[in-house]
C-alpha cells in the first residue's frame, strides 16, 4: 500500500455490521462482490467502477449502494485519489430493522441505483459510520443503523411510511426514567422498547418528538451531567467514567470537553479552587 493511502475497519458482529473507511490513489480493487448490501459516500475525490454493464464515476457526496452479490470493482478516477467510507450490512440486518419500523414482506429492499446525489442519505450514512466507530455506542449504533436502512428504503427504493402512531407520555417518560435509572449500564434499544410497550424504531422517533433528542442523544447527556458532579466532589476521573457508562477515561475526556469545552482534569482542579 502507497504511504498515502490508509484504512480503517471495524466489525460489530451483534448488529451485523462492518464499517470501512479508506482513501486510496494507486489500488484497484478487483471485480468481486460482497454477500451484504454494500452502503457508503465518497467523501472526497472520486472513485470509478463497473456494476451493472456499466461505468460509474462518484463525486463528493455520492452515495453508493450495492446490492447483496452485485459485481463491481474500483479505482481512483485520477491522481487525486479518493476518500470513502463504507457500511457492510447484514440482510438479515436489514430485515429485521425494517420489519420493526413495519415495513414488512412482500415488500424487501432493493436498491435500483447504485450511485445517487442526496445529501440527506449522505448524512444518515456518515452518521451510522461514525456511531459504528464509537466505543461503547450500543444505542447510538441501533438508532444510526435504522434511522439509515428505513431512510434509504423510502427514500431510494420507494418503501412505505412506517405507521408512527403517537404513544401515550406515560410510555416515553418510563423510557426516560429508565435511562436515568441505568445511565451506568450498557442500555439497548430493545431493553427501552420492552420498557415503552413499542417497537424500537416508534420509540425512539416518539422519544425523539416528545424530549427533543434520540434516546442514544439524552443517555450522553445525563451521563455527562452525573460525570461533571462527581468530578466536582472530588472523585477520581477513572471511576467516573466507569460509574456513568464510558468505556474508559480517554473515551469520559473526549465527550466531557466536546460538551463542556474543558477537560475533566480542568473542571475538577476549577471545582476544587471554588
Amino acid at each position: 500500500m502507497d504511504s498515502d493511502e490508509w484504512v480503517t475497519v471495524g466489525l460489530d458482529r451483534r448488529f451485523g455490521v462492518e464499517r470501512f473507511r479508506a482513501h486510496f490513489t494507486a489500488h484497484c480493487y478487483e471485480r468481486h462482490a460482497h454477500e451484504t448490501y454494500a452502503i457508503g459516500l465518497t467523501e472526497a475525490g472520486s472513485q470509478s467502477f463497473h456494476c451493472r454493464g456499466g461505468t460509474h464515476r462518484t463525486r463528493p457526496g455520492s452515495v453508493i449502494t450495492f446490492n447483496p452479490a452485485e459485481i463491481h470493482d474500483g479505482h481512483a478516477t485520477n491522481a487525486e485519489g479518493f476518500l470513502y467510507r463504507m457500511l457492510y450490512v447484514a440482510p438479515e440486518t436489514v430485515a429485521a430493522v425494517l420489519d420493526d419500523a413495519g415495513i414488512r414482506p412482500p415488500w424487501a429492499l432493493a436498491f435500483p441505483n447504485i450511485l445517487s446525489e442526496d445529501p440527506v442519505l449522505a448524512a444518515l450514512i456518515a452518521r451510522t459510520v461514525d456511531a459504528f466507530a464509537e466505543p461503547g455506542a450500543t444505542l447510538a449504533r441501533s438508532e444510526a443503523l435504522a434511522a439509515m436502512v428505513v431512510g434509504l428504503a423510502q427514500r431510494q427504493a420507494g418503501a412505505p411510511a412506517p405507521d408512527l402512531s403517537r404513544p401515550a407520555d406515560a410510555a416515553l417518560a418510563r423510557v426516560r426514567d429508565h435511562l436515568h435509572a441505568h445511565l451506568g449500564d450498557d442500555v439497548t434499544a430493545d431493553d427501552l422498547a420492552a420498557v415503552a410497550g413499542l417497537s424500537r424504531f416508534h420509540m425512539s422517533r416518539a422519544f425523539t418528538r416528545r424530549y427533543g433528542a434520540a434516546p442514544a442523544t439524552y443517555l450522553r447527556w445525563i451521563r455527562l451531567e452525573r460525570a461533571k458532579r462527581m468530578l466536582a466532589a472530588g472523585e477520581a476521573a477513572a471511576q467516573v467514567a466507569a460509574a456513568t457508562g464510558f468505556t474508559d477515561q480517554a473515551h469520559l475526556t473526549r465527550r466531557f470537553r466536546g460538551a463542556y469545552g474543558v477537560t475533566p482534569a480542568r473542571f475538577q482542579k476549577a471545582a476544587r479552587a471554588a
